[in-house]
């Protein structure tokens, strides 16, 4: 092989070598946190494993569900003393705030009190914050195929002075799910309408 051809491979075997250098930086930088962010973003979606569970219609819930939308999904029970009507006031101010954006979004209430938790309980409760909200429960088998994946933590826990009824200590986390149905972010209290919702806009900015 002559020199110059010589010269002319190690020429272009650099050129490659310094392209896919950058095209890796490329990648990189997209899959690197936004620092202006105050939800917590994967720099990967997580894909999610099945799961069936059945929404306040009746319709099957499972993965396949997770698609084609961008849900705002939070676990939570209808009878909650304090922190779930609080967060689905706050998801209710989301969904006003994002009536303009040009995406499907949705939000969910699935119930971690699967016992006392009929579709047609949850239907009455989460539209009363939302005629658009969807509650979800099942069994406690399918609950837990999909609470194991995302680390919720939820426990029963009984009155002490014998009273009628019981609480559920449970994460009051609010979980983002992208139109591929991966768990794309979660968001953690203090919940603010304003920040869920510019934290949104910045992450289907970075989606498109």
């Amino acid at each position: 092989m002559k020199p110059a051809q010589i010269l002319i491979g190690v020429i272009i075997a650099t050129l490659a070598v310094t392209a896919g250098f950058w095209a890796a930086q490329a990648v990189l930088k997209d899959r690197a946190p936004r620092h202006d962010l105050s939800a917590t973003r994967f720099p990967v979606a997580r894909d999610i494993q099945p799961f069936e569970l059945i929404d306040h219609h009746s319709a099957a819930f499972d993965q396949d569900a997770l698609q084609q939308h961008w849900s705002f999904v939070f676990f939570g029970y209808t009878y909650c003393p304090d922190v779930c009507p609080t967060t689905l006031s706050v998801l209710n101010g989301v969904a006003q705030r994002l009536q303009d954006v040009d995406a499907d979004v949705r939000f969910v209430m699935v119930t971690v009190d699967p016992e006392r938790d009929t579709p047609e309980r949850l239907a009455e409760y989460v539209t009363y914050f939302n005629g658009d909200f969807l509650g979800v429960t099942g069994s406690d088998a399918g609950l837990t195929q999909l609470t194991r994946q995302l680390g919720i933590l939820y426990n029963r826990v009984e009155p002490e002075d014998g009273a009628a009824g019981y609480l559920i200590d449970h994460t009051a986390g609010v979980f983002l799910f992208d139109p591929d149905g991966r768990y794309h972010a979660v968001f953690t209290p203090p919940l603010s309408a304003d920040r869920l919702a510019g934290d949104f806009r910045k992450m289907l900015q970075d989606y498109q």
